[in-house]
């Protein structure tokens, strides 16, 4: 958020400052309000007493602030070493959460991504990490997959990076369609991966049977 928006929101009535959790809060009891209006005794049943406040923390556990998912993102592209031999790195199967920015309804995530160094490694464990990070937006499935991409490609300087992102939606589970058995998934390949056929074959090969062992 830039400076003039966060004047404007401390000039909101009753905003003294922008805090996202009591934004959160007011946001729900709106929520409960409307389910009041559907009939439901939101007013008088015990279990919806905490609900507003219990919901904006479950929204703030998956999504992190803006400026801190840059940041961390940063400080885990850092991290690297002497890359010693060649060779592609794959982390398969890593399962995360984050949310549509469409409806604002849970997507459950398992996600894929490669990179071939050039001179630096990162941390084995930064991947996961830096997947799981990037997922607790809200961020369209498409554009977490391609920002993936990039930052394997461009912020290590490897030679090539590759992502393959297998989505559940809830609005499409749960609404609309109802498409209880329905997946998304999206590709990305930057570098080698793009130019040499065999190294990208590789990688949705090893990507693919991650799938087989549920």
């Amino acid at each position: 958020m830039d400076r003039a928006a966060q004047t404007e929101l401390r000039a909101l009535p009753g905003r003294l400052s922008p805090d996202p959790h009591t934004s959160l809060v007011r946001a729900y009891q709106g929520v409960l309000a409307a389910l009041g209006d559907l009939g439901y005794p939101v007013a008088t049943d015990e279990n919806f007493a905490r609900t507003a406040d219990r919901a904006a923390r479950a929204m703030l556990d998956l999504v992190r602030p803006a400026l801190e998912v840059e940041e961390e993102a940063q400080d885990l592209m850092a991290c690297t070493f002497p890359a010693r031999q060649a060779g592609v790195v794959v982390s398969r199967n890593n399962r995360c959460f984050g949310i549509c920015p469409h409806h604002l309804l849970p997507v459950s995530y398992r996600v894929s991504v490669a990179y071939h160094p050039e001179s630096r490694v990162l941390g084995i464990s930064k991947l996961s990490r830096l997947v799981r990070l990037l997922a607790r937006r809200p961020v369209l499935q498409e554009d977490l997959t391609h920002e993936l991409a990039d930052i394997l490609h461009d912020r290590i300087g490897s030679r090539g990076s590759a992502v393959l992102v297998e989505g559940e939606h809830l609005c499409l589970i749960a609404r609309g369609a109802e498409a209880r058995e329905a997946q998304v998934t999206t590709s990305a390949v930057r570098g080698v991966f793009e130019t040499d056929e065999a190294t990208r074959r590789e990688f949705f090969a090893l990507a693919s049977s991650a799938r087989l062992t549920d």
